[in-house]
Parts: structure tokens; C-alpha cells; sequence
């Protein structure tokens, strides 16, 4: 079992113990459903609109969360926001984008030429970052340590979280989302080790605290192209049926806890789809 799986059933029994039976009644009433994850309606605004910083986690090698996080990022914009959004992607190795700053350019940068092999250099982050990049009203920025960057900051999450407050300063006005393995968007330390949401939640500079919303992507099958521990593979998943996956006959939703805990909440999919890398060795 991979420490990301390990980390959603985690998750599934720390709902059980908070709300016990009350859980699915939790639900009925607060989560908010989503017809396309690429195009949110203004009820999935009215619930994220006070939250300064929303960072989504997820299983690397998916459509569903690049998806997600463009709808979110054109929903903010719509609304009048200037977003800017991250990806935990080394910005040393969008170099050609970030000087060309063309559609061509991001699939020609060495993060998706040399496919990372945890799944990240896929379709689906290239796709939403050529997408949104067309927004007049949205700004890409990178925030992953560099292999020159590790001995001075031997805790990855700690640099990353640095990227982020400094994104933050230099526009305080506008939203930030971000887009990570769900390990780096953690409230709560994870075995003892803080990790960039930790980080940016207890920064007294920023000042954040109640202002962030961390959201972990939960699934119930399907596949994805990612590393369990025996290198790059697709694999098809399976999450036994719970309260997630039977309380509502539609397939996708927003949920926020009532109390945060580990996350601010989920966005749920019932069907979870690998995504392709953009250079397949």
C-alpha cells in the first residue's frame, strides 16, 4: 500500500470517528454537487470564496484534480479574481515556458520532456496549464525544490512552502491555488514532519490560519499511471464501497468538514482516470 492510498483510508476513519453515523447526514446536507470539474457553478464558489489560499492534493498520474483545479481557477476568475495558481513542479525545469510563455513551450520544457516518474509530467497538468494560461486574469508560478536547492533545504516541504508565502506577499490581493501530492497539502504534520500546508497555516506573518482550504482528492475505482513503489506503472484501483460512494446518485462533489482536521475537506469522484504522460520512454 503507497503512503498516499494509506493516507485516504486515514482520512475515511477519522470522518467515521468525528461524525459516526452522522456522516452521511453531514453530507446530504453540505455537499455540493458537481456536474463537470472543469466548469463549476457559483455553489462551489459561495462555499470557497472566503478561503484566501485553496491547495488540492491528489494521487499523481490522474485527470480528475488538474481538471478540478481548472474549473475552481476560471470560477474565481469569472468572478473577478486574479488567480495565480501553482504546481509542484521545479520552476528550473520550465524554463523554456517560462521564457516563451507559449502552449508549445510547456510540453517542450524539460519537467514533461523527461517525465518525472511519479506521474506528474502528464497530459493532464500540461493541459491545464496551457489552458489557463490564456486567462488574462490568471498567472502560473512553480514551487518544487531543485536538485541544486536540496542540501540547503533538506526538508523539501519547507522550501516549497517558502515559494508559496513569497508568491503570496508579492500579491496579497489576489487567490492562490495550488496543485500537489496530497502528502504537501496537510494540515497536520505526517509522522511528525510538517509539510508545506502545516508550514503556511501556522506562518503568523501571513496570517492565514482560517483563510486556507486544503482539499484531498477521494475516489472510489479506476486507474492511474503513477509510482507505487515498483517505478512508473498503471494500476487499477479500487476503494471498498463507503458513505463517500452510496450517499448520492450523482457522481462528483465538494465536501467541506465541519471542523478541519488533516484536510479542509474532499472533492469526491467516482471514477478516477489515469492520465498519459507527455513523453512515454
Amino acid at each position: 500500500m503507497t503512503k498516499r492510498l494509506f493516507i485516504i483510508l486515514t482520512i475515511t476513519l477519522q470522518l467515521t470517528n468525528i461524525f459516526g453515523q452522522d456522516l452521511q447526514t453531514q453530507l446530504k446536507e453540505n455537499a455540493v454537487k458537481i456536474d463537470h470539474l472543469d466548469k463549476l457553478d457559483k455553489l462551489v464558489y459561495d462555499n470557497l470564496k472566503d478561503f484566501h489560499l485553496i491547495m488540492i492534493g491528489e494521487l499523481h498520474g490522474t485527470n480528475e484534480p488538474a481538471n478540478f483545479l481548472i474549473g475552481l481557477t476560471e470560477l474565481f476568475a469569472n468572478q473577478g479574481d486574479t488567480v495565480q495558481v501553482g504546481f509542484e513542479i521545479p520552476s528550473e525545469l520550465m524554463t523554456v515556458y517560462i521564457h516563451l510563455l507559449t502552449d508549445s513551450s510547456v510540453y517542450q520544457s524539460d519537467f514533461f520532456l523527461n517525465s518525472f516518474e511519479d506521474g506528474r509530467a502528464c497530459l493532464a497538468w500540461a493541459n491545464a496549464i496551457t489552458r489557463l494560461i490564456r486567462n488574462s486574469r490568471v498567472q502560473i508560478f512553480f514551487y518544487d525544490i531543485y536538485k541544486t536547492e536540496s542540501s540547503a533545504f533538506p526538508n523539501r516541504d519547507s522550501l516549497m512552502y517558502l515559494k508559496i508565502k513569497r508568491r503570496i506577499i508579492e500579491h496579497p490581493n489576489w487567490r492562490t491555488i495550488t496543485l500537489s501530492g496530497n502528502v504537501h497539502n496537510m494540515r497536520l504534520k505526517y509522522k511528525d514532519n510538517p509539510k508545506a500546508a502545516y508550514y503556511l497555516c501556522n506562518d503568523k506573518e501571513l496570517n492565514l490560519t482560517e483563510k486556507i482550504c486544503t482539499l484531498n482528492h477521494y475516489f472510489q475505482s479506476g486507474t492511474m499511471l503513477n509510482n507505487n513503489g515498483n517505478g512508473l506503472e498503471l494500476r487499477q484501483v479500487n476503494n471498498n464501497p463507503s458513505v463517500f460512494s452510496e450517499t448520492f446518485d450523482f457522481d462528483n462533489y465538494l465536501y467541506l468538514y465541519q471542523t478541519p482536521n488533516t484536510y479542509n475537506g474532499i472533492f469526491f469522484t467516482k471514477d478516477i482516470t489515469a492520465s498519459k504522460l507527455i513523453n512515454k520512454k
